[in-house]
């Protein structure tokens, strides 16, 4: 698994985490405290935290020297081969079913198909587009789309 260590009191908002027991999930940090050194203790930070693939989050309050280990994400290329998309019903039982895009990886040529981001406009991708994608271990996820030029 790749990841690097850094020290709790270095952590800023944005950046990626994993967490103990959860290292196949990748938590986005919303928010960090760092409360000050007391007469026998240590500084503590309390960190709010978000899940980037499920949206869940919650907080932990960790010492302020414990190492938090910090993911390292490989980027690569892919091109729009087709987008499937989103699709909402009039019934608020039924769930939305988000807009899936096929990619083909610009180096390896491999096709694979991910999920859009709630926040990405899937108007935005059509066939020919490219996209940047970050992977982690056998996670992929769109980041944005590649700039022109």
């Amino acid at each position: 698994m790749a990841t690097s260590g850094i020290p709790a009191t270095r952590l800023k908002k944005g950046d990626l985490i994993l967490l103990e027991g959860q290292e196949e999930e990748i938590f986005k940090i919303k928010t960090v405290s760092t409360s000050a050194p007391g007469k026998h203790g240590h500084a503590k930070v309390r960190i709010m935290y978000e899940n980037i693939f499920t949206g869940s989050g919650g907080e932990v309050t960790y010492s302020g020297h414990k190492e938090i280990e910090k993911p390292i994400i490989e980027k690569e290329k892919g091109q729009v081969l087709s987008v499937t998309p989103k699709i909402v019903s009039n019934d608020p039982k039924v769930p939305v079913v988000p807009a899936v895009v096929q990619l083909m990886n610009l180096e390896t040529f491999e096709t694979y198909d991910l999920q859009v981001p709630a926040e990405m406009d899937e108007n935005l991708m059509q066939s020919g587009t490219e996209l940047e994608v970050r992977v982690y271990m056998s996670k992929k996820w769109i980041e944005r789309i590649a700039p022109t030029g």
